[in-house]
């Protein structure tokens, strides 16, 4: 444990610890297919995915007026949450959380998922023995998460200076900003690698490099 300075890691889950960034995309095409919307790729999704989901969808040009959010919304969620489980963890995700766990790092999750589902796809993913908490949102709305990650520091008694915030979007970078704690990226999830460096946030390609920057951190 010699040179271990950070306690406690705050993962996010989609397309950090889920590999569910392809499934995203599935799901947007099916409900543009259904809407009569033209489809997206994997790379236009990447460069373009944003939080809150709203915003996403408006970069992409539809108009909201037009094709409601909550219409869009709806419609995803139930491709989306019918595919989370089979999509899996990240190859090396469960590795790396019992890894943290050997080092006496404690962990939880954070996400803008809805929390019913999104403790369900933990228990089906068996993360959560892991977490000291899974927490997410209370409705089916994609808004921001610096709310629930204020309270869930508080809660577990967490020091900024001792935690991490692990994720893979630019939102990440700005919620671990808001929380005032480290940030580390991961560069095979929601956004494009481009985006990522420019948060200025160190950014890794495998849970090893992972491990080796959190165990590194002053």
């Amino acid at each position: 444990m010699a040179g271990v300075f950070m306690k406690h890691i705050i993962w996010d889950f989609n397309g950090t610890l889920l590999a569910d960034a392809q499934l995203s995309v599935d799901a947007d095409n099916d409900v543009f297919d259904a809407l009569g919307l033209p489809r997206i790729t994997l790379e236009t999704y990447r460069k373009h995915m944003t939080m809150p989901v709203r915003d996403f969808y408006a970069a992409l040009g539809i108009d909201l007026s037009v094709y409601p959010y909550e219409t869009i919304s709806r419609l995803w969620l139930e491709r989306f949450n019918a595919g989370a489980v089979a999509a899996g963890l990240v190859p090396g995700a469960l590795e790396a959380v019992r890894r943290f766990e050997r080092l006496a790092i404690t962990q939880s999750v954070l996400s803008a998922s809805y929390e019913p589902s999104l403790r369900a796809q933990c228990d089906a993913l068996g993360l959560t023995p892991h977490m000291r908490e899974i927490e997410g949102l209370t409705n089916e709305k994609a808004e921001k998460k610096t709310d629930i990650g204020l309270r869930q520091m508080e809660r577990l008694a967490l020091a900024p200076q001792e935690t991490v915030l692990v994720g893979d979007m630019e939102a990440d970078a700005e919620l671990a900003r808001a929380l005032g704690v480290s940030c580390v990226l991961v560069s095979w999830g929601h956004n494009d690698l481009e985006r990522l460096v420019n948060t200025g946030c160190p950014v890794v390609h495998t849970f090893d490099e992972l491990a080796t920057v959190v165990e590194s951190m002053p």
